[in-house]
């Protein structure tokens, strides 16, 4: 019976889940060591649909029964959607994270703390906000900020002392953490702050994850020699499937899907073995019929639309400016100089785009040289191009 997933499923069932094995027991076994009180900092990188936040939900749900843990998706938050997020944005949505938790395994929440906090300390508050039937101080002033965060982050360690005959630890996980490049320039600070808050703690671990990879700025910021956890942190890389795996798992997942031997070469070499881009392009493929390489090119270019969605909306967001350099580069890698005269510019005008570009992790550069560094998305462009003539550029 066929059972595979689609690429945009967060959660697993354990039938779906494949592979990984190796990963999670490393994951599992280090974080195991915060019930001896050595508790470690995890950064977890991989590109976009590489399979991080599957990953981590299973790991959760395996260890939730010994462990309190928080789980939350930075780029999720109301802060980050309304493009407002600001450190006191994820301290709320921190908070309500951890009641979720403790309402769901049924221990006493910190409330009645929170609220004697609240009158015991002298707080500028401009205002309290309900969320999920529990107060959240909105202070006034910075120095309020930091007592206030200080007192959210201590949560979890408290919850532990108060708790320790029923949990083994707690784990805060923090997904998607490449969002907090949009505190711009006090984004070292806010790092640095949550690591003099956490050094301390005996009995939490915490786990970042993003969709990055291991050479990109805001790793360097955290965990890098310089960084403000440079040291601390254990880093995991989650990489593509191999050709082999991909092989057996849609043997194994999907067997009413049949290659050729050359059209599976073509399906890994559309899909690179990121497990979004397999599950979903494997789900729109035809089933019970020999698939060659003519017919798995055809069929990647009919269901582009559904395999590029996320990356067409990220289009939809640039500039016009920044959607035409994406067409520069569709031809071949250029330097800075290159696309400046190409656009009519100087060289020092491209520095905000490129920046915005390559932190949407749309551009990639080495060694001074600028490339597209989704070929989905430069797959959907050729394709738009060849059908209609003209790029999809916006309007306005």
């Amino acid at each position: 019976m066929d059972d595979i997933a689609w690429g945009t499923d967060a959660e697993l069932t354990d039938e779906q889940f494949y592979n990984r094995d190796e990963e999670i027991l490393w994951i599992k076994n280090i974080l195991e060591t915060t019930s001896k009180g050595s508790p470690p900092t995890i950064m977890l990188v991989g590109i976009r649909g590489v399979g991080k936040t599957v990953l981590l939900k299973k790991i959760k749900k395996e260890l939730e029964s010994d462990y309190l843990i928080c789980y939350t998706d930075l780029s999720a938050t109301s802060g980050y959607q309304m493009g407002k997020l600001t450190e006191i944005s994820i301290m709320e949505d921190l908070f309500d994270c951890w009641v979720k938790e403790f309402r769901g395994r049924k221990l006493p929440t910190t409330h009645k703390k929170l609220s004697k906090l609240l009158t015991t300390k002298n707080y500028g508050l401009k205002e309290i906000i309900d969320i999920g039937g529990y107060p959240i101080p909105i202070p006034q002033s910075e120095d309020d900020y930091k007592k206030l965060s200080k007192f959210v982050l201590d949560l979890p360690q408290k919850a532990f002392e108060e708790h320790s005959d029923k949990i083994k630890g707690v784990i805060l996980i923090i997904d998607e953490f490449q969002v907090l490049k949009d505190l711009g320039g006090r984004l070292e600070a806010f790092l640095w702050f949550l690591r003099s808050v956490i050094q301390n703690q005996k009995n939490v671990a915490y786990v970042f994850s993003g969709s990055l990879t291991s050479t990109d700025s805001i790793v360097s910021k955290i965990a890098g020699g310089e960084g403000a956890f440079g040291g601390r942190m254990l880093n995991v890389e989650i990489t593509p499937f191999t050709r082999e795996t991909v092989k057996n798992y849609l043997k194994e997942k999907l067997p009413s899907l049949i290659f050729k031997e050359d059209g599976f070469h073509r399906f890994y070499e559309c899909t690179r073995g990121i497990p979004y881009y397999v599950n979903t392009f494997a789900k729109l493929l035809k089933k019970d019929v020999q698939l060659g390489d003519e017919e798995v090119r055809n069929e990647f270019y009919r269901t582009l639309p559904f395999l590029a969605v996320d990356l067409i909306n990220q289009w939809g967001r640039l500039s016009l400016q920044e959607q035409t350099i994406i067409t520069i580069l569709i031809d071949k890698p250029l330097r800075r100089k290159e696309i400046a005269e190409k656009l009519g510019v100087t060289t020092g005008s491209l520095g905000a785009p490129f920046k915005k570009l390559q932190e949407r992790r749309l551009v990639k550069s080495q060694e001074g040289v600028y490339a597209i560094s989704e070929p989905i998305l430069k797959a959907w462009l050729v394709k738009e191009h060849k059908d209609k003539g003209v790029f999809p550029f916006r309007s306005t």
